[in-house]
């Protein structure tokens, strides 16, 4: 089949099976004397066609539904179920800059927290994240340090 790439190799009750699949599961729309078949009634309508032509092979389309092409091309050229991502999707970024976060550091650090080394300002707080390198970027040493220090008072001053 050379329209749908994701059916070549396969046998032809193979693909008959799927195109009955995806129309009795309501992912492709399908007419009825022009009329739009509601997903709920779509798979009572083909057992009823089953159950008055039994001697029709077991997944036989009735002559008279029409398939909304546009939803058959996007149900078989869509990637494979193991393909697609799934869940909630990773959260990458938190949210808050790091400059941010150094900022919160440096809160924790003049209010006493005891999982923190204490300092005596906002500048000195500043100045030991940048020697202990947890602050990147580029700039000097005091360049670094004002950065925090403006990102501390643009979050925690009164």
């Amino acid at each position: 089949m050379d329209f749908f790439p994701s059916l070549n190799g396969l046998e032809y009750s193979e693909v008959e099976k799927r195109l009955y699949d995806a129309i009795s599961n309501g992912d492709v729309r399908t007419l009825l004397e022009d009329v739009v078949v509601p997903k709920p009634h779509i798979a009572i309508y083909l057992r009823l066609f089953q159950r008055a032509f039994p001697d029709q092979q077991p997944f036989t389309l009735p002559p008279n539904l029409g398939i909304n092409y546009d939803d058959l091309c996007a149900f078989f050229d869509r990637p494979t179920i193991d393909n697609r991502k799934r869940g909630r999707p990773v959260k990458e970024h938190s949210g808050w800059s790091e400059d941010r976060h150094h900022a919160a550091e440096i809160h924790r650090m003049l209010a006493g927290d005891p999982k923190y080394h204490q300092a005596t300002s906002a500048t000195d707080a500043a100045r030991q994240l940048v020697v202990k390198g947890k602050v990147s970027g580029a700039g000097t040493d005091e360049s670094k340090t004002k950065r925090l220090v403006r990102a501390f008072r643009k979050y925690y001053s009164t």
